[in-house]
Protein backbone atom coordinates (compact mmCIF):
# COMPACT_ATOMS: atom_id res chain seq x y z
CA UNK A 1 0.00 0.00 0.00
CA UNK A 2 1.05 3.68 -0.58
CA UNK A 3 1.11 4.38 3.46
CA UNK A 4 4.10 2.72 3.63
CA UNK A 5 6.15 4.50 0.95
CA UNK A 6 5.04 8.01 2.63
CA UNK A 7 5.66 6.62 6.08
CA UNK A 8 7.68 3.31 5.88
CA UNK A 9 9.02 3.99 9.97
CA UNK A 10 5.63 3.87 11.05
CA UNK A 11 4.25 1.17 8.97
CA UNK A 12 6.99 -1.61 9.47
CA UNK A 13 6.99 -0.85 13.46
CA UNK A 14 3.59 -1.68 13.78
CA UNK A 15 3.55 -4.56 10.53
CA UNK A 16 7.21 -6.25 11.07
CA UNK A 17 6.35 -7.45 14.30
CA UNK A 18 3.42 -9.37 13.26
CA UNK A 19 5.17 -10.78 10.01
CA UNK A 20 7.66 -12.22 12.04
CA UNK A 21 4.97 -13.73 14.40
CA UNK A 22 3.12 -14.86 11.49
CA UNK A 23 6.28 -15.75 9.26
CA UNK A 24 6.98 -18.53 12.18
CA UNK A 25 4.32 -20.36 11.86
CA UNK A 26 5.17 -21.30 8.43
CA UNK A 27 2.17 -19.78 6.14
CA UNK A 28 3.37 -18.23 2.95
CA UNK A 29 2.68 -14.82 1.89
CA UNK A 30 1.20 -15.96 -1.22
CA UNK A 31 -1.43 -17.75 0.89
CA UNK A 32 -2.55 -14.39 2.71
CA UNK A 33 -3.08 -12.63 -0.24
CA UNK A 34 -5.19 -15.14 -1.60
CA UNK A 35 -7.34 -14.79 1.90
CA UNK A 36 -6.99 -11.13 1.72
CA UNK A 37 -9.15 -11.51 -1.91
CA UNK A 38 -11.49 -13.96 -1.10
CA UNK A 39 -12.33 -11.97 2.23
CA UNK A 40 -12.40 -8.87 -0.03
CA UNK A 41 -14.71 -11.22 -2.28
CA UNK A 42 -17.13 -12.08 0.30
CA UNK A 43 -17.10 -8.32 1.56
CA UNK A 44 -18.02 -6.90 -2.15
CA UNK A 45 -21.04 -9.69 -2.28
CA UNK A 46 -22.53 -8.76 1.63
CA UNK A 47 -22.54 -5.06 0.52
CA UNK A 48 -24.49 -6.56 -2.71
CA UNK A 49 -26.98 -7.67 -0.43
CA UNK A 50 -26.66 -4.90 1.91
CA UNK A 51 -24.93 -5.99 4.65
CA UNK A 52 -22.82 -3.20 4.64
CA UNK A 53 -21.42 -2.88 8.43
CA UNK A 54 -20.75 -6.44 8.31
CA UNK A 55 -19.26 -6.37 5.10
CA UNK A 56 -17.23 -3.33 6.67
CA UNK A 57 -16.06 -5.74 9.13
CA UNK A 58 -15.00 -8.77 6.32
CA UNK A 59 -13.13 -5.92 4.18
CA UNK A 60 -10.75 -4.75 7.19
CA UNK A 61 -9.82 -8.52 7.67
CA UNK A 62 -9.09 -8.26 4.00
CA UNK A 63 -7.11 -5.50 3.95
CA UNK A 64 -4.82 -6.82 7.11
CA UNK A 65 -4.55 -9.73 4.71
CA UNK A 66 -3.06 -7.30 2.12
CA UNK A 67 -0.79 -5.58 4.95
CA UNK A 68 0.51 -8.82 6.00
CA UNK A 69 1.59 -10.45 3.25
CA UNK A 70 4.70 -8.49 2.27
CA UNK A 71 5.55 -8.18 5.99
CA UNK A 72 5.76 -12.13 6.16
CA UNK A 73 7.40 -12.18 2.77
CA UNK A 74 10.38 -9.52 3.87
CA UNK A 75 10.40 -11.20 7.24
CA UNK A 76 11.35 -14.83 6.11
CA UNK A 77 13.20 -13.51 2.83
CA UNK A 78 10.35 -14.99 0.60
CA UNK A 79 9.85 -11.98 -1.40
CA UNK A 80 9.87 -13.33 -5.12
CA UNK A 81 9.09 -11.72 -8.33
CA UNK A 82 5.64 -13.70 -9.12
CA UNK A 83 4.73 -12.83 -5.02
CA UNK A 84 4.78 -8.98 -6.12
CA UNK A 85 3.25 -9.55 -9.45
CA UNK A 86 0.19 -11.57 -7.63
CA UNK A 87 0.24 -9.26 -5.05
CA UNK A 88 -0.82 -6.66 -7.59
CA UNK A 89 -3.00 -8.71 -9.37
CA UNK A 90 -5.29 -9.29 -6.76
CA UNK A 91 -5.09 -5.74 -5.53
CA UNK A 92 -6.53 -4.81 -8.83
CA UNK A 93 -9.12 -7.13 -8.77
CA UNK A 94 -9.94 -6.44 -4.96
CA UNK A 95 -10.56 -2.88 -5.95
CA UNK A 96 -13.20 -4.10 -8.69
CA UNK A 97 -14.88 -6.70 -6.56
CA UNK A 98 -15.55 -4.47 -3.78
CA UNK A 99 -16.58 -1.39 -6.28
CA UNK A 100 -18.82 -3.22 -8.05
CA UNK A 101 -20.82 -4.99 -5.06
CA UNK A 102 -21.21 -1.50 -4.11
CA UNK A 103 -22.56 -0.34 -7.44
CA UNK A 104 -24.88 -3.82 -7.26
CA UNK A 105 -26.11 -2.77 -3.93
CA UNK A 106 -27.33 1.49 -5.34
CA UNK A 107 -27.71 0.32 -8.58
CA UNK A 108 -31.78 1.57 -7.98
CA UNK A 109 -29.82 5.38 -7.06
CA UNK A 110 -29.05 6.58 -10.06
CA UNK A 111 -26.88 9.41 -8.18
CA UNK A 112 -24.61 6.96 -6.18
CA UNK A 113 -24.58 4.32 -8.46
CA UNK A 114 -23.10 7.01 -11.23
CA UNK A 115 -20.47 7.77 -8.36
CA UNK A 116 -19.60 3.99 -7.80
CA UNK A 117 -19.05 3.51 -11.49
CA UNK A 118 -16.51 6.40 -11.74
CA UNK A 119 -14.74 5.41 -8.79
CA UNK A 120 -14.60 2.17 -10.13
CA UNK A 121 -13.35 3.46 -13.99
CA UNK A 122 -11.03 5.93 -11.58
CA UNK A 123 -9.35 3.25 -9.55
CA UNK A 124 -8.25 1.27 -12.58
CA UNK A 125 -7.08 3.99 -14.40
CA UNK A 126 -4.87 5.25 -11.36
CA UNK A 127 -3.29 1.85 -11.85
CA UNK A 128 -3.19 1.35 -14.87
CA UNK A 129 -1.40 4.60 -15.61
CA UNK A 130 1.49 3.76 -13.13
CA UNK A 131 2.01 0.69 -14.65
CA UNK A 132 2.31 2.02 -18.06
CA UNK A 133 4.64 4.80 -16.69
CA UNK A 134 6.87 2.28 -15.12
CA UNK A 135 6.73 0.43 -18.22
CA UNK A 136 8.78 3.53 -20.05
CA UNK A 137 10.79 3.59 -16.74
CA UNK A 138 9.25 6.86 -15.53
CA UNK A 139 8.10 7.52 -11.81
CA UNK A 140 4.15 7.48 -11.35
CA UNK A 141 4.22 7.70 -7.75
CA UNK A 142 1.80 10.67 -7.26
CA UNK A 143 -1.62 11.47 -5.99
CA UNK A 144 -4.09 12.72 -3.57
CA UNK A 145 -5.76 9.30 -3.78
CA UNK A 146 -3.82 5.96 -3.89
CA UNK A 147 -4.90 2.74 -3.24
CA UNK A 148 -4.49 2.48 0.68
CA UNK A 149 -6.71 6.05 1.24
CA UNK A 150 -9.13 4.49 -1.15
CA UNK A 151 -8.86 1.06 1.03
CA UNK A 152 -9.04 3.16 4.38
CA UNK A 153 -12.07 5.36 3.35
CA UNK A 154 -14.19 2.33 1.71
CA UNK A 155 -13.52 0.20 5.30
CA UNK A 156 -15.22 3.60 7.02
CA UNK A 157 -18.26 3.89 4.69
CA UNK A 158 -19.00 0.71 5.10
CA UNK A 159 -19.00 0.55 9.07
CA UNK A 160 -20.64 3.66 9.35
CA UNK A 161 -23.01 3.30 6.94
CA UNK A 162 -25.46 4.97 5.80
CA UNK A 163 -23.10 8.43 7.60
CA UNK A 164 -20.49 7.90 5.70
CA UNK A 165 -21.45 6.51 2.69
CA UNK A 166 -22.54 8.86 0.43
CA UNK A 167 -19.72 11.24 1.02
CA UNK A 168 -17.23 8.37 0.45
CA UNK A 169 -18.72 7.71 -2.25
CA UNK A 170 -18.19 11.88 -3.47
CA UNK A 171 -14.81 11.35 -2.29
CA UNK A 172 -13.94 8.32 -4.27
CA UNK A 173 -15.23 9.56 -7.61
CA UNK A 174 -13.54 13.17 -7.67
CA UNK A 175 -10.18 12.30 -5.86
CA UNK A 176 -9.92 9.23 -7.36
CA UNK A 177 -10.49 11.12 -11.21
CA UNK A 178 -7.62 13.65 -9.70
CA UNK A 179 -5.22 11.38 -9.18
CA UNK A 180 -5.54 9.85 -12.76
CA UNK A 181 -5.30 13.73 -14.27
CA UNK A 182 -2.21 14.09 -11.75
CA UNK A 183 -0.67 10.88 -12.60
CA UNK A 184 -0.73 12.20 -16.31
CA UNK A 185 0.33 15.04 -15.84
CA UNK A 186 2.92 14.26 -13.39
CA UNK A 187 4.38 11.72 -16.68
CA UNK A 188 3.96 14.59 -19.38
CA UNK A 189 6.18 16.59 -17.26
CA UNK A 190 9.21 13.65 -17.34
CA UNK A 191 8.84 13.57 -20.95
CA UNK A 192 11.28 16.04 -23.50
CA UNK A 193 9.63 18.69 -24.60
CA UNK A 194 9.57 22.23 -25.98
CA UNK A 195 8.21 25.12 -24.21
CA UNK A 196 6.59 27.21 -26.31
CA UNK A 197 8.68 30.61 -26.98
CA UNK A 198 6.20 33.03 -26.86
CA UNK A 199 5.55 31.95 -23.40
CA UNK A 200 9.12 32.07 -22.16
CA UNK A 201 9.33 35.44 -22.99
CA UNK A 202 6.59 36.09 -21.14
CA UNK A 203 8.51 34.45 -18.09
CA UNK A 204 11.40 35.85 -18.54
CA UNK A 205 10.33 39.42 -17.35
CA UNK A 206 11.56 40.74 -13.90
CA UNK A 207 8.00 41.63 -12.95
CA UNK A 208 6.20 39.94 -9.95
CA UNK A 209 3.11 38.78 -12.30
CA UNK A 210 6.09 37.31 -14.61
CA UNK A 211 7.70 35.88 -11.50
CA UNK A 212 4.24 34.00 -10.74
CA UNK A 213 3.64 33.10 -14.51
CA UNK A 214 6.93 31.20 -14.59
CA UNK A 215 6.59 29.49 -11.29
CA UNK A 216 3.04 28.51 -12.50
CA UNK A 217 4.95 27.58 -16.06
CA UNK A 218 7.18 25.76 -14.70
CA UNK A 219 4.48 23.46 -12.33
CA UNK A 220 2.77 22.68 -16.15
CA UNK A 221 6.11 21.35 -17.93
CA UNK A 222 7.99 20.13 -15.14
CA UNK A 223 10.64 21.80 -13.65
CA UNK A 224 13.61 19.78 -15.92
CA UNK A 225 12.01 20.85 -19.03
CA UNK A 226 11.46 24.38 -18.30
CA UNK A 227 14.92 25.01 -16.51
CA UNK A 228 16.38 24.08 -19.53
CA UNK A 229 14.42 25.48 -21.82
CA UNK A 230 15.85 28.77 -20.06
CA UNK A 231 19.44 27.70 -19.59
CA UNK A 232 18.91 26.29 -16.85
CA UNK A 233 19.05 29.48 -14.62
CA UNK A 234 17.28 29.75 -10.80
CA UNK A 235 14.06 30.73 -10.41
CA UNK A 236 13.81 33.95 -8.79
CA UNK A 237 10.67 33.33 -7.15
CA UNK A 238 11.42 33.17 -3.00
Amino acid sequence: MALRSRFPAAVDAVTAPMGRGLGRTGVSPNVLTTLGLLLTAAAAVLVAVGQYRTAGLVLVAGGMMDVLDGSVARATERSTPFGGFYDSVSDRVSDGLILAGIAWAVAEEPRLLALALVALVAAGLTSYVRAKAEAIDLDCSVGILERAERAIALMAALLFHPWLFEPVLWLLAVGGVVTVVQRVHHVWCQIDRDVPEELLALALHDRAWSRAFKAAARRFYGERNFDGAVGGRPDPTP
